[in-house]
């Protein structure tokens, strides 16, 4: 089985994604900007994170004027603004609306509603649109292209770890003087940060009791919608507010992050696959009743590898 075609099966779980060798074989075009590199930072691949909860300030407006509905546009930013439209209005429509008064160009900018892709000439009442909903904006696939393509040099395959058949036999292991809990059960695959943080590859060491060591978390996308982690990382672009405040959420244990992860049929088989992470324990917040720790600055939580297993 070819590792690369298995995480491009994972990976199209979030975006359309083909290999480089299947482009070649098939005589398919391919641009430069199609093609995901681990030190290409200007392309989006996975997770950008929704559960966006209701504004404090969206109970305080007014009634709107009849016919009208009050909803909130999540800017690339993160910021919520608040616009009234006729829910009879097409998405287009509401696009030259935020291009007038966001300045985004049209051409450049798709919208989501709940990680549903929303298409121009649909109005906003026939995906159920309704007052108070949140409406996000994206950028479109960079040059207009409808998939992204994946080279060996996404991976780092000397990194790689297989422990589908291994288990936890009571030993303890640390990073960043953090309990790292393995993920047993699971394939994890590499990928490959090389220099896409800078020189210092300390944050990445494996000694327990560094300081300079982040500690290892893991995160699925079931709830998340889907458009850059690999290369960018995560991005906080919808101004996320969780009930436990706004942040990047991810477990140190694999099988909570499980409850959330995607799943993709490569070969006939079910997968899911998660994120594994390392995040930066300086302003991270620890739920440990729950197991979750969140991230404030999406800054200090890096995505450095892919876990897969057949379900």
């Amino acid at each position: 089985m070819s590792q690369l075609a298995l995480v491009a099966s994972a990976l199209s779980s979030f975006t359309s994604i083909k290999t480089y060798d299947e482009c070649v074989a098939n005589k398919i075009p391919i641009a430069p900007t199609q093609i995901l590199d681990a030190n290409t930072n200007h392309v989006l691949i996975l997770s950008r994170y929704v559960e966006t909860e209701k504004n404090a300030s969206k109970s305080a407006f007014n009634a709107p004027s009849k016919g009208l509905i009050q909803i909130f546009v999540i800017t690339l930013s993160g910021e919520s603004r608040a616009m009234l439209v006729f829910p009879q209005s097409t998405v287009l429509e509401l696009k030259h609306v935020i291009q007038e008064k966001l300045g985004y160009i049209i051409t450049q900018i798709r919208l989501e509603l709940a990680c549903k892709p929303l298409e121009d000439d649909k109005s906003l009442a026939s995906y159920d649109i309704k007052q108070g909903d949140n409406v996000n904006i994206l950028f479109r696939l960079l040059g207009g292209y409808g998939f992204y393509v994946i080279k060996e040099d996404l991976l780092d395959r000397k990194y790689d770890r297989d422990y589908t058949n291994r288990k936890n036999e009571g030993k303890t292991y640390f990073r960043g003087k953090l309990l790292y809990h393995k993920p047993y059960g699971w394939k994890r695959i590499a990928l490959n940060v090389s220099g896409k943080y800078g020189s210092n590859n300390k944050w990445l060491g494996s000694v327990g009791d560094s300081s300079d060591e982040w500690p290892v978390s893991y995160h699925g996308t079931k709830k998340d919608c889907a458009d850059s982690i690999a290369n960018q990382g995560y991005l906080l672009s919808k101004g996320v507010r969780f009930a436990k405040g706004k942040g990047i959420y991810s477990s140190p244990k694999i099988e909570v992050a499980e409850q959330f992860a995607i799943q993709f049929v490569h070969a006939g088989y079910n997968y899911k696959v998660v994120f594994q992470n390392r995040v930066n324990p300086v302003g991270l917040v620890k739920y440990d009743d729950i197991h979750y720790w969140v991230t404030p600055d999406e800054k200090n939580i890096r995505p450095y590898g892919l876990c897969v297993k057949k379900v």
